[in-house]
């Protein structure tokens, strides 16, 4: 049980840490449908693909630190 709360922790923390350092002007660029229509601007910023890659990112690295250094 602590094993899984530990890497569900460390998770959410290296993907919080990765998604801060992600530049806003390159989540613009990924929304390429979104910048091309009259919309609100919170609308023309799409984060699903930076937050998938943050977590993704954020998963190994804690899944790693677990595996080589707590065990």
């Amino acid at each position: 049980m602590e094993t899984a709360f530990t890497l569900i922790f460390l998770t959410v923390i290296y993907a919080a840490v990765i998604l801060s350092f992600f530049p806003e002007r390159y989540s613009k660029k990924l929304s390429h449908y979104y910048s091309h229509h009259k919309s609100p601007g919170y609308q023309k910023v799409s984060l699903s693909g930076p937050i998938f890659f943050s977590l993704l990112i954020g998963y190994t690295i804690a899944s790693t630190m677990m595996y080589f250094i707590i065990q």
